[in-house]
């Protein structure tokens, strides 16, 4: 952790607003080949093997990867959302279109998930939202100052998440 209290593993993407919607994205570089990476990520219902927020996930409809994939999480606080990707370049990323943002205060929230390859070893993830909040002006102001720092912790949160399952996991390599 550094004085500022950034974490040096992580980049942090200035939040950006343009006419009422905001863009909060955070990069993490994770000691894993994107191969792997990609193969947990591309697992579309497996999202609560590493998001510590989702305590149960599964293909509610279409196919289990891919455009059309649909799925419901069931939240650690009870909750639920559903989430379907629009759009998905294998082995590099997709985007998730939030079709039941559920008690969240979000009129729409579209996630962008990208995979790149550092170097052989390392893999740097962005995740990206694009969030429009309920409430009008009142909502605008909730997205400046709460909403945006809760999608950057949740992120963190998730991507910690994943680079600790993705250390679990037996490669090819390792299994010798």
């Amino acid at each position: 952790m550094c004085a500022d209290g950034t974490d040096p593993s992580h980049t942090y993407i200035r939040s950006q607003c343009s006419i009422g919607v905001h863009t909060v994205s955070v990069r993490r570089e994770i000691d894993a080949p994107r191969e792997v990476v990609w193969g947990v990520l591309d697992d579309f219902g497996g999202v609560a093997k590493y998001n510590p927020n989702v305590t149960t996930s599964s293909i509610v409809a279409g196919p289990e990867s891919g455009p059309g994939a649909t799925r419901e999480c069931v939240l650690r606080d009870g909750g639920r959302i559903e989430e379907e990707i629009t759009e998905y370049v294998p082995d590099t990323g997709y985007t998730v279109n939030f079709t039941d943002v559920g008690k969240f205060p979000l009129r729409e929230n579209v996630v962008d998930i990208h995979v790149e390859s550092v170097d052989g070893t390392r893999t740097a993830v962005t995740m990206t939202s694009h969030f429009r909040p309920k409430f009008g002006p009142l909502g605008w102001l909730l997205a400046k100052t709460m909403m945006e720092s809760k999608f950057r912790d949740t992120f963190d949160e998730v991507l910690e998440g994943l680079d600790s399952y993705v250390h679990t996991l037996e490669t090819p390599a390792q299994s010798g």
